[in-house]
Parts: structure tokens; C-alpha cells; sequence
């Protein structure tokens, strides 16, 4: 896969590292601390530094009870530092977003990727937000012949059934009881992968993430961190973002700032399984453990 002016072969036991510059003052784990222009060129420059592949760039946060923000506001929280970042460094941008504006300003500005935290399907979840002179994401990813991130939301299936209100979308309360996740996973990325042909996105440039976090229980999570070998099979890369997560600090009961260890645990899980991407916030120790992994699976050839 070619992403920017970037290779990205598939390499046995080898994981590239996407690492998180967040342009928002409410992410869970680091909201506001990059959200300046010099912080967000000083964060880059240190992921680069340490091992970065990718850089990935949101500027709204996702977590649960997050706070939206217009399109305008985006865009331009978006520009200058992707313009910046393009500029200064030479290295393959990803941009984050859910809202198709968004994401074809973005790529009309130079980014690489297309980052899907609904995997083609939010305007299934909301198709009031269309409109007959509105673009679709997978229209947007599809004009601009770029590669995409399609990630597993389990919200979309939720609304599918009537089984919660929607108003979980916000409050990150999330019903148990339900069949086994890494079927509806499995499931819902075939339908993306569907979205994604019907649109005419290339199949070789789709990356897929199995969305641990997104409408999912803790057991939940677990169960899909135990079983991301699921997903490697679907004939796309995978990438596995969860960095920081809940899954972490409610197995092991800690905040956001102390979640590293675990996070290093989910990053060799993905190497594991074969996922080929991993999305961190701590590139320097997430890079050492997977290089380390590397030659120590290297000796089994």
C-alpha cells in the first residue's frame, strides 16, 4: 500500500506506528496540550523523532460525552497545521474526522489518509445530515483516489436493530447481553468494504480497524483485543487503535496517564494477530516494544 509518497509493504512481525496530534481541548487522554500551532509542530517533530510512520491529526474528540463542533471550526483548527506539518516534514498525513466537509478539505489541503471512525456508514446512523447537493464520505475518499481508514462503529448497528436510544452516541453508556462482537464486527467492515466498492474506492488502499471503544462493552473490547487474528482475513491491512483506551483503565483501574503499559500489551497483541498499523499517543515506547517483538520473532524463521 502506498500511502502519500510512502510504501507500506506487508512485512512479517513488523507493525508501523500512526501516532495521535490531537488539535482538541477535550480528548480524554491529552486534550489541549497540542492544541497551539508551535505545541502541535514541537509534538510532531517529537513523533517523528521516535519513530513515527504516520502522523494523525484530530480535531474533534470522539470520547464519550464529547463536545461537537461546527464544520467551519474544524476545518480550521485542520489548516494551518496541516499546511504546516506538510511544509516541514516529510511524512504521510492522516486526518480524523467523521464529517465528509471536513475530510475533503482536508484532502484538498494535502492529506494522505482518510481516518473513518464510522467506516462509510455515519450518514446510515444520520441520514438527516444528507442532502441532494452533499457528498458521502466514501464519495469524498472515492474523488480523491486517497486511502482510507474504515473503522468499526457498533452504534450504526445498534440504531439498526432499535435496541438503544441515541442518545448513547453521547452518554458512553452501552447495554450488555448482546451475541458475539467479533461477528458484528466482522460484519459491519464487510459492509463498509461494500460502501467502499459501490463508491469506487481502489480495495487495495483500504485499511480497516475493528473500533475498540466505539459502542462496545468492556467485555466487549476484551473479547475483540483477544481476537483481532478475525479481522486479518478480510483482504485489507488492519489497524488497531487502542491507545489509552477505557478497555485499559477499567480492566486495571487507571486514568488516562497511567494507561502506557497496557497500551504497549494491545500494540504486541496487534503484531500478534497481524495487524500491520497501530494508533498510539506514545510513539517512543510503543516503537521500542514492537521492534523488540520483531527480532525476537525473527529468530522462530
Amino acid at each position: 500500500m502506498k500511502i502519500g509518497n510512502r510504501s507500506f509493504p506487508e512485512v512479517k512481525n513488523h507493525v508501523y506506528i500512526m501516532g495521535i496530534l490531537n488539535l482538541t481541548p477535550d480528548s480524554f487522554s491529552d486534550g489541549g496540550k497540542y492544541l497551539g500551532y508551535d505545541a502541535a509542530m514541537r509534538h510532531t517533530e517529537e513523533m517523528l523523532r521516535d519513530g513515527a510512520d504516520i502522523i494523525d491529526i484530530g480535531a474533534e474528540s470522539t470520547r464519550p460525552g464529547y463536545i461537537p463542533v461546527s464544520t467551519e471550526e474544524e476545518i480550521g483548527r485542520l489548516t494551518e497545521v496541516l499546511r504546516a506539518i506538510r511544509k516541514n516534514f516529510d511524512v504521510p498525513i492522516s486526518v480524523d474526522t467523521y464529517k465528509a466537509a471536513v475530510m475533503n478539505a482536508a484532502l484538498s489541503e494535502g492529506a494522505d489518509l482518510a481516518n473513518d471512525i464510522w467506516g462509510f456508514r455515519f450518514e446510515d446512523l444520520h441520514p438527516e445530515e444528507m442532502n441532494d447537493d452533499r457528498m458521502t464520505m466514501a464519495e469524498v475518499v472515492a474523488k480523491h483516489g486517497k486511502p482510507v481508514v474504515l473503522m468499526h462503529n457498533d452504534l450504526v448497528e445498534r440504531k439498526a436493530e432499535n435496541r438503544i436510544d441515541l442518545q448513547w452516541e453521547r452518554s458512553g453508556v452501552s447495554p450488555a447481553g448482546r451475541e458475539d462482537i467479533v461477528v458484528r464486527v466482522r460484519e459491519g467492515l464487510e459492509r463498509s468494504l461494500v460502501l467502499a466498492r459501490q463508491a469506487g474506492v481502489e480495495p487495495g488502499s483500504i485499511i480497516l480497524d475493528p473500533g475498540v471503544g466505539f459502542a462496545k462493552t468492556l467485555e466487549e473490547n476484551r473479547r475483540v483485543l483477544a481476537r483481532l487474528d478475525a479481522f486479518t482475513d478480510l483482504g485489507c491491512s488492519v489497524l488497531l487503535g487502542a491507545s489509552r483506551k477505557s478497555v485499559i483503565g477499567d480492566t486495571l483501574g487507571l486514568p488516562p496517564e497511567e494507561r502506557e503499559e497496557g497500551t504497549l500489551v494491545t500494540s504486541v497483541l496487534a503484531a500478534a494477530a497481524g495487524c500491520q498499523f497501530v494508533r498510539v499517543h506514545d510513539v517512543r515506547g510503543n516503537r521500542r516494544a514492537l521492534d523488540f517483538y520483531e527480532k525476537v520473532m525473527g529468530e522462530r524463521l
